[in-house]
């Protein structure tokens, strides 16, 4: 118990996901966040409906040199819990997290390209109010670059938003696994967050299938996408057959 404790306190018991904006991050955080044996590391929170204005600390970019202290005491605060951070700019900056945090269990969803571009130009949010084909491309690409690099490393569990849809319960127990959280009332926080988050901010969830990009994009911006982001849906797909030979096991 003695090395559980000392294990915490190094940061052991914190979690970011990463992830690319449009990503799925936000449905992840919101399993988790249900979770009995989990707490949000996050600045305010809204007392309308039991949802949050944001799941979105954005602490490293707002408060960089106190970051690591402010996780730090939270943390402390909640001893023998689980906290989760979860901001996708954050991923941009991973080596820096690293640093602070070397014993956190981390998470990285990843989401076929073509559908994060064509959430990216379809949101209702006010931050990708200006995304078009061209710009969606760039901040994938920007991403996706930082996500390989993590991936690579090592020392995260990986999953993708098309698995996590697809076949939840598989996929999210294997997520409790990684974190050593209890599975006992997986099923009822499966449903508490079936098409539905968390957040209250418009435009965070937006319904729809995995393929939607399929009938949402034109068939010219498809193969654009392609074009220019091939090197990501190839790795996408690399990790998608990698997930899913494992969970076959």
């Amino acid at each position: 118990m003695k090395f559980k404790n000392q294990f915490l306190l190094k940061g052991g018991n914190i979690t970011f996901i990463f992830g690319c904006p449009r990503g799925g991050t936000t449905w992840l955080w919101s399993l988790l966040e249900s979770h009995p044996e989990v707490v949000p590391f996050l600045n305010k929170r809204s007392t309308d409906n039991d949802k949050y204005s944001t799941s979105e600390s954005g602490v490293y970019i707002t408060n960089p040199r106190e970051a690591k202290q402010l996780i730090s005491e939270f943390s402390k605060n909640y001893r023998g819990k689980r906290i989760i951070e979860k901001t996708p700019s954050h991923t941009l900056i991973y080596p820096t997290i690293i640093k602070d945090f070397p014993d956190a269990r981390n998470i990285v969803i990843l989401r076929n390209p073509l559908a994060i571009a064509n959430s990216m130009m379809h949101s209702e949010m006010k931050a990708f109010e200006l995304f078009d084909i061209a710009k969606s491309i760039d901040e994938i690409r920007k991403y996706y670059k930082t996500l390989e690099k993590i991936c690579k490393d090592g020392q995260v569990h990986i999953l993708t938003y098309e698995q996590l849809l697809g076949n939840t319960e598989l996929i999210f127990s294997k997520v409790l696994d990684y974190l050593d959280l209890a599975k006992d009332r997986m099923n009822e926080i499966i449903i508490e967050n079936t098409l539905n988050t968390k957040v209250l901010v418009k435009g965070a969830f937006r319904s729809g299938k995995a393929d939607s990009f399929l009938t949402e994009l034109t068939p010219q911006q498809i193969i654009k996408i392609n074009a220019n982001l091939s090197k990501e849906i190839a790795f996408y797909n690399t990790q998608y057959e990698h997930i899913k030979y494992t969970c076959s096991q």
